[in-house]
């Protein structure tokens, strides 16, 4: 499912920042529609393709692409090959989108050749050829591409047309996230969530798991089964460290659980407020908490709330209340 994600975002992302250099070159200069297109440079007609693009008129944006490809713009050979990618104003066509990626890597653009193995892993436009995706992934890593990096420490992770190596799925992981590539914090929290080349560590998992939302909060949607996965683990381990007594642990856990959107956890963490327990006793630290867990429909936080009007606990005790 990972791997999905990834493909997913290397289509949606990647010619974002594909294009960044001459896109703020042309926008420092006049606006591009104001110039018949005989007379814009490169830079301009990129920007006039961008600006298309953006208005969702991608028939208009194809032609100014190909303007500004035949006149010296790397980038644009590139953003052509994502419209034939994605089918944007023409019929998706993942051949004629690898002959353009082509194009633009045969320049040394390092997104494009990123893309290539993309294809070759899918198989898509190409027959697949793992070792080929695995190639043309290295060439985009040495030139820093982010999302190569991340790839290559998926393939090693999963020994998906390589053999299986924590240790440099780690390294890859890592090199991507230093590079800023936010998704790349899953692929480390998933080595410590598993125990895979590190020992098991659900708290370095979570912390890890947070990090990439931090940096980019429009992932929640497409990491959303994993982020609920793990949530839940972490409250049971919660759970399993408030049965050993260790209560510190055990709030440990619940906090980084509820920070992940586990609403059962907030009633937890309002127990362990409420009774004291590896925490100093705070009522009103308990209620904040039961609250938010009852404000998300949890219904059984009801009975803990009920507990604190019946013993008077932060609120003036209330027996009908509490029955309520």
């Amino acid at each position: 499912m990972k791997k999905i994600m990834l493909f997913v975002l290397s289509l949606c992302l990647c010619f974002t920042a594909f294009g960044a250099a001459f896109a703020e070159t042309a926008q420092a200069e006049a606006p591009a529609a104001e110039k018949p297109a005989a007379e814009m440079t490169a830079e301009e007609l990129y920007q006039a393709g961008e600006d298309a693009n953006d208005a969702e008129d991608y028939g208009k944006a194809l032609e100014y692409y190909q303007l500004a490809a035949d006149a010296g713009s790397t980038e644009a050979w590139g953003m052509i090959g994502d419209l034939y990618t994605m089918g944007l104003g023409v019929e998706q066509d993942y051949s004629k989108a690898f002959e353009y990626y082509q194009k633009a890597a045969d320049l040394g653009n390092a997104d494009a050749i990123f893309l290539l193995g993309s294809l070759y892993y899918y198989g898509e436009g190409v027959e697949q050829d793992y070792d080929k995706a695995l190639e043309y992934y290295q060439k985009a890593a040495d030139l820093s591409q982010p999302m190569a990096l991340n790839d290559l420490g998926n393939m090693y992770e999963t020994g998906q047309g390589v053999e299986q190596d924590y240790g440099l799925a780690m390294k890859y992981y890592q090199q991507a996230a230093d590079l800023g590539f936010a998704f790349a914090y899953i692929g480390i929290g998933d080595l410590y969530r598993g125990g895979k080349g590190v020992e098991q560590d659900l708290l370095k998992a979570g912390e890890y798991y947070k990090k990439t939302l931090e940096l980019d909060a429009d992932l929640l949607t497409q990491l959303q089964e994993p982020l609920n996965e793990l949530a839940v683990s972490l409250r049971q381990a919660g759970l399993d460290a408030y049965n050993a007594e260790d209560y510190g642990k055990a709030m440990e856990y619940f906090q980084l659980a509820a920070d992940l959107g586990n609403i059962e956890a907030w009633r937890s963490i309002g127990f362990l407020y409420q009774w004291g327990l590896g925490v100093d006793q705070d009522f009103d630290k308990a209620l904040e908490y039961y609250q938010l867990a009852v404000d998300q429909n949890d219904v059984k936080t009801l009975v803990n709330l009920g507990s604190m009007y019946l013993n008077g606990q932060g609120v003036e005790q209330d027996s009908g209340k509490a029955i309520e």
